[in-house]
Order: C-alpha cells, then sequence, then structure tokens
C-alpha cells in the first residue's frame, strides 16, 4: 500500500532512546533539518508503541538496549503502522547477530560510531523504499551484512535524472569519499598531498555541481548518486 502523504511533507520521526544524552544528540541531528520533524520521544518499548500509536511517525529510530525486546517492539510497530519505518542504532558488538535476528522488520541500521549524516541519508533512504521492502531483503538479495545497510549502491539514480558526478574530476571524487569519511579539510588536504586552500577550491566547485551550500547536503546528495559509501570507519 503507498504512503498517502504528500512528498513535499516533513518527514516525522520518533526517537526511542533510555538514555538522555542520546536523546538529545538525536534531537539536535534531526531538528537541524527542515525536511524533519521530530514528533516524539521514548524511554522503553512500551512508551514507544503508544507513540507510534499516538504519532504515526514515518520512521522510527531505535537504540538497541539489553532491556529491549526488539522482536516484539519491531513486531508491534509494524502491526500497529505498517508504513513506520524502523531504524536501528547499535553498537558495533550488537551488529549484525543482535539485529539480525528481528530482520522481518528493521529498515536500516546506524552504528553509534558514524557521523549523524549517516542517519539522516538512511532516513531518506528507507523513506523511499517499497513499502514492503526492508533492509534485510535487499541484503538478502545482493549477499551484504547489516553492516552496510546505508550503502545505496543497489537504488541508482533514474536514468532520466541528470547526476552531477558526469562532471566530476578525479580529484573532487576522492575529495567526496573523503568527506564521506567526516575528514576536516586539514584532515584532506594531509591526505591528498595539498593545501587547504586547494580543498577549499575544489569544494567549492564540487557545491556548485551539486548546487548545495553545505557539507551535510553534499553528502546527502553524493549518497543519492551512489558516490559515498557510508558505513563504519575505524
Amino acid at each position: 500500500m503507498n504512503d498517502p502523504r504528500p512528498s513535499h511533507a516533513p518527514v516525522t520521526v520518533g526517537i526511542v532512546s533510555k538514555h538522555h544524552l542520546v536523546r538529545i544528540g538525536l534531537q539536535a541531528a534531526l531538528t537541524s533539518q527542515p525536511h524533519i520533524q521530530l514528533v516524539g520521544e521514548a524511554t522503553g518499548a512500551l512508551d514507544a508503541e503508544k507513540l507510534v500509536a499516538r504519532a504515526h511517525p514515518r520512521v522510527l529510530v531505535i537504540e538497541m538496549a539489553p532491556d529491549i525486546d526488539m522482536r516484539e517492539l519491531v513486531r508491534a510497530v509494524k502491526a500497529s503502522v505498517p508504513t513506520t519505518r524502523i531504524i536501528v542504532i547499535s553498537g558495533i558488538e550488537d551488529t549484525p547477530d543482535g539485529a539480525g535476528s528481528v530482520s522481518s522488520g528493521i529498515d536500516g541500521i546506524v552504528l553509534t560510531m558514524q557521523p549523524p549524516v549517516v542517519l539522516l541519508a538512511t532516513i531518506h533512504h528507507v523513506c523511499c523504499l517499497r513499502a514492503t521492502m526492508t533492509v534485510y531483503d535487499r541484503n538478502a538479495r545482493s549477499h551484504r551484512t547489516p553492516m552496510d545497510a546505508t550503502r545505496r549502491e543497489d537504488s541508482p539514480p533514474s536514468p532520466s535524472t541528470p547526476s552531477p558526478d558526469a562532471s566530476l574530476t578525479g580529484r573532487e571524487r576522492e575529495i567526496i569519499g573523503l568527506i564521506g569519511q567526516a575528514l576536516s579539510n586539514k584532515e584532506i588536504a594531509a591526505r591528498l598531498c595539498i593545501s587547504s586552500i586547494t580543498v577549499r577550491h575544489h569544494l567549492t566547485s564540487i557545491f556548485e555541481k551539486f548546487d548545495v551550500n553545505s557539507r551535510q547536503q553534499l553528502l546527502l546528495r553524493a549518497y543519492e548518486h551512489g558516490l559515498v559509501t557510508l558505513r563504519a570507519y575505524h
């Protein structure tokens, strides 16, 4: 069943975490985005079910915790509001086994070590999935693990959509890849053995080609076009 909400409407998101500092961090990342509307928070499974029933969020972001029965929570959320997408935030030690046990309902996984832009890109990605497809459906077809859940390679841009990557230089592609690793201009300059001023010049060109004005917007666009792989960085 297709989601009847108009595409221009903000993406409504609910947060589930028992850790106050985690909730504050998620609030900061989500409320900074004009296209995202935070509709509620929960500290446990029961509160999460009430939140979903009340607010019908488009996306529910859940931090894994030992005292949360993820299998039951995912089942309850999908039974209550089938269109709600579920993104799990987990430590690397919890992936894939912990999250994989509820493979029938999770739509995306973000590791706690990843930068906020990965969560934002994952929210965008899961909202574009068909109503019946989860991240594990995609992994099963491509033999990938949940740690690769935020990759966009299986959903290439439409041929009718102009792709900015056609005009990118090799150096610009390198810089985009390093931005995807959350490196600063100084770190990129050191990695490529060029000056920080040169990095800024390249970024100006890249921003113009993608019609963006921030690194965050650039990563979202580059992610959509399959130019970066948003995954755990060690």
